[in-house]
């Protein structure tokens, strides 16, 4: 069977997802974020027309279970933009979730067949399944949703989406999702830039996993030159097929259409300009358009409703 890219309108070929960016959250609730909520159906438009015009074709929503998470309202946007969206099932890391939260009174077993249902059974099909983990550990329900994620793969073979806390873990979590059964070339790694280290990422990459980086925009923490930097010395090892770049606006006071900024297409409007400038218009065309077209893409086995054998 052909690889696909299951969005929330069907499954597409790789080679028709065109310019993406590779981590959004179109509507985000938690918590450990009390009043940076946002669920308008409206705003969400407003800011994917943006990311649009910005010349994005499609972008992966990271939101998982509990946190916001509308699949039918991601396909209300995709219809009225036209941007392709992945959705993600799965569940964040244990920080964002209140001890009343249902989602810690599953165990592997019902999270995974809860994950699996999401990615082939559901009217509005996800294509990912995010999961996160901790700073520098597994805590609390991190270790039984990461075995649920990777039975869920095992059983479908959507690609892993994983939150590192502040960079870290890049390494470890590679090999510990490679001791559950994914390889690494079905993971993509999160927010690996906020620990700017191109010799631990390389160490990452070189093990097949996928380096996403979503620090453009965030003036208060670095530069964008740290993060052009960074791309630099990762292509300049040989390892630019694995570079990934998303947005990443997880909070209502990061969009235009809560008043707020840089905006969701600042990293299509700003960034990847300044990319083509300074390091040349194909690395940005295999980060934003060939990287995510294998890194999202994934054989389906089966229907995933149950373990496969063999």
């Amino acid at each position: 069977m052909p690889s696909i890219i299951r969005t929330v309108g069907g499954d597409i070929a790789p080679e028709q997802l065109g310019p993406t960016d590779a981590h959004e959250h179109l509507f985000f609730t938690t918590p450990i974020q009390p009043g940076d909520e946002y669920t308008d159906v409206d705003r969400a438009i407003e800011g994917v027309q943006e990311l649009a015009r910005a010349g994005a074709r499609a972008l992966v929503d990271w939101t998982p279970i509990g946190l916001g998470r509308d699949p039918e309202a991601l396909l209300q946007v995709s219809r009225a933009t036209g941007m392709s969206i992945v959705a993600a099932t799965g569940v964040h890391r244990d920080a964002h979730y209140d001890a009343s939260d249902a989602v810690r009174g599953a165990d592997a077993a019902t999270l995974a067949d809860r994950f699996t249902s999401d990615l082939v059974a559901a009217r509005v099909r996800s294509g990912v399944v995010k999961i996160g983990a901790s700073y520098h550990r597994l805590q609390g329900l991190e270790p039984a949703v990461f075995e649920a994620a990777a039975e869920a793969h095992r059983r479908t073979g959507a690609p892993l989406c994983v939150h590192t806390e502040h960079g870290t873990m890049g390494l470890e979590l590679v090999e510990h999702l490679g001791r559950l059964g994914v390889p690494a070339s079905c993971l993509v790694l999160a927010h690996l830039d906020r620990n700017p280290d191109p010799g631990e990422h390389a160490e990452v990459g070189q093990a097949g996993a996928y380096l996403q980086y979503d620090g453009p925009g965030r003036a208060k923490y670095w530069p964008d030159s740290t993060i052009l930097d960074l791309i630099a010395r990762i292509a300049d090892r040989g390892l630019a097929d694995h570079i990934l770049l998303g947005g990443d606006a997880g909070r209502r006071s990061m969009l235009h259409a809560y008043g707020g900024g840089p905006g969701l297409d600042y990293l299509f409007r700003r960034f990847k300009p300044r990319l083509e400038r300074e390091l040349g218009a194909e690395l940005s065309r295999m980060i934003f358009a060939a990287n995510p077209a294998r890194a999202f893409a994934f054989e389906p086995r089966r229907d995933g409703s149950a373990p496969i054998d063999g």
